[in-house]
Formats: C-alpha cells, sequence, structure tokens
C-alpha cells in the first residue's frame, strides 16, 4: 500500500496539514497518529475520497474492519474517476483477500490511464484470480459471471477468454464455449490451448466448423513440427465429412511426429472406415486400444470393423470390453 500512499502524499499540496500529517504517519506505521489526523482531515472535507481511502488503509491496520469498510465504500462514492483513489482501492481489496472488488478498481483504474499496460494487466490477472477457485470448483456459472464483467471491462484479453470459453466447456455450453475460443485466437493465435479445447467438441459445435477448419490449417501451416495441428486439421475436416484423402495425408504426418498419441491413430480409423478400408481402420484402432486401453469408444469401433472382416469371436470380445468399461465409467459418476 505505502507506493499508493505516496502518490496521495505527492498530490496532497494543498489540502490540509492533518491529511499530510495522517498520511506521513500511516506510512511510518504510527497508526493512531494516522486515525486522528484522518479523521480530522475528513471532518473538514468529508467527499474527498483520497482522505477516506486512506482511512479504510488505517482501520483495516487497526482490526477496525466495518470501519475499513465502510471508508472504502465513500473513497469509492466519492471519488469514482480519481485514478489514484481507484488504485489505492485495488490495493486495499487485495491485501483485504476481496480480489473480485480489487479487479474491478484495478480495471477502472486503468480505463483512466490507459497508457499504464501494467495496471491492465494487473486488471487482468486480478479477475482471473477471482474466477479461478469457481473454476476448480467447478462453479462454472459463478466463474462466467466475473469472466464476462472482465472481458467488457477488459477486451481482448486472450486469458480471460480462454477462461470463459472453459467455464462455458464445463457448463456444455458448447456453442458459446467455441465463441470464446475463436475469440482467443484471434487475438493470440500462438496460444495453443483454445484449439485443443475446440478439437473436443467438434461434434457439439456444426455451425462452426468451417471457421474452426481454417483457423486449424492457420495453425498447422504456422507450426509444420507440430503433431496436433495436422491432427486437429484432419479432425476438423472428419466431422465435416471432407476430404478423406486429404485427412489421411494429415494424420500421417501427425503419427510421424507423435505415433505414440491414441487419438490419432483413433482419428485415422474413423477416416479409414469412411473410406471403407475396415481392414485398414482396424489395425489402427488396435493400435489406439494398445496406447489408450480404457478408452470405450476404441473397442466399440474394434468390435465394428472385426465383424466387417469376419472375425466374429474377436469383435465379441471388444463389444465385452466396451461394455465393461462404460459400466465402469458410469460407476465413478
Amino acid at each position: 500500500m505505502l507506493p499508493a500512499l505516496l502518490l496521495l502524499l505527492a498530490f496532497s499540496a494543498s489540502f490540509d496539514d492533518s491529511f499530510r500529517s495522517g498520511l506521513i504517519a500511516l506510512e511510518r506505521g504510527d497508526l493512531e497518529s494516522a486515525r486522528a489526523n484522518l479523521e480530522t482531515a475528513s471532518k473538514s472535507a468529508p467527499r474527498d475520497g483520497r482522505v477516506w481511502v486512506a482511512l479504510s488503509q488505517t482501520y483495516w491496520r487497526l482490526h477496525r474492519n466495518a470501519e475499513a469498510e465502510e471508508a472504502a465504500r465513500k473513497a469509492a462514492a466519492f471519488a469514482p474517476e480519481d485514478a489514484i483513489v481507484l488504485h489505492s482501492l485495488a490495493i486495499y481489496y487485495s491485501e483485504t483477500n476481496q480480489t473480485l472488488k480489487a479487479a474491478q478498481a484495478e480495471a477502472k483504474y486503468s480505463a483512466e490511464v490507459p497508457e499504464n499496460g501494467g495496471a491492465r494487466e494487473h486488471a487482468i490477472g486480478l479477475y482471473f484470480a477471482a474466477a479461478r477457485p469457481l473454476l476448480d470448483q467447478q462453479k462454472f456459472a459463478e466463474a462466467i459471471v466475473i469472466l464476462k464483467e472482465g472481458v467488457a471491462r477488459l477486451p481482448k484479453s486472450p486469458q480471460l477468454e480462454l477462461a470463459l470459453g472453459v467455464a462455458c466447456y464445463g457448463l456444455r455450453r458448447f456453442d458459446d464455449a467455441a465463441d470464446a475460443f475463436l475469440r482467443t485466437i484471434e487475438i493470440a493465435p500462438e496460444t495453443e490451448q483454445p484449439y485443443t479445447f475446440l478439437g473436443k467438441i467438434l461434434d457439439q459445435i456444426p455451425s462452426r466448423l468451417p471457421q474452426v477448419t481454417e483457423r486449424f490449417a492457420a495453425y498447422e501451416s504456422a507450426h509444420p513440427a507440430s503433431a496436433s495441428g495436422y491432427l486437429l486439421h484432419a479432425k476438423a475436416l472428419d466431422a465435416q465429412s471432407l476430404a478423406p484423402e486429404m485427412s489421411l495425408v494429415l494424420l500421417e504426418k501427425s503419427i510421424a511426429l507423435n505415433g505414440g498419441d491414441a487419438s490419432a491413430h483413433f482419428e485415422m480409423g474413423t477416416v479409414l472406415d469412411r473410406l471403407q478400408r475396415y481392414a485398414d481402420a482396424a489395425g489402427e484402432f488396435e493400435q489406439a486400444a494398445k496406447l489408450a486401453p480404457s478408452d470405450p469408444a476404441t473397442h466399440y469401433r474394434l468390435a465394428r470393423d472385426y465383424d466387417r472382416i469376419g472375425m466374429p469371436e474377436a469383435a465379441q470380445f471388444e463389444r465385452e470390453k466396451h461394455a465393461q468399461l462404460v459400466k465402469a465409467q458410469e460407476s465413478i459418476r
């Protein structure tokens, strides 16, 4: 809090002696002297937000919490556009573990001093810090309220947009999640997480698939050494039943870079199924099952392809395995 107090002091040259004396006492830790002087100043200037924000800090350090809160409320009410007061309030609310209020005050402060990029980044960090515990507790609806406010006050923040997308994803609001992830990509195209999340919900966002495919293709072109870029591009094409031969080429590149990714082999199997190359598809699903044996979808697809290529006993084994895994998953929920 001391840097903010010094700013208050610097701007108090024309103010009465009690205010200056109170700030100096607060800076050196003489809390009772600070309280007495600042209370005197508040009587002579009862609507000065700078006095009240200094009093909020004084009362808090004296463990007079109710009075500290009331002083902070008055500071915000009397000086809603005073940059120094807003920044001081952000510090006070941070120190008293009121993270959302701190974020709101710092966002207002950053709007008053747009040349201060650090203030904007600090406000973004505070909004994320306010939402993160809710995300961790899967209280996604509450997190969305905070993150939407943060995005509105601090637009074009990839961190807040990504977090908003995750919260919507958690509520299975897939179109809203996709929009947030696409905005994240527009702002920060090098950030990998939004592409990964979009890759998980392709079946749920049919109207967004053309735009998503463009983004995946651009990411793949920009990252030729990334296995995930080729895989995601192939998945987007396959989700639209487009260009299976191109998808195979992309998947071959992905597997060449990372042969241990079960999802790439699974995707290769699905494309080969579309091409009615069932024996080859079964081989890819077998590899996927080796890499991720607890994925029920892989065993389901294997059972279908074993039936198609005349392996009924193997198909029955895979059906039973699929049923076991599904039952185990349902018992955990």
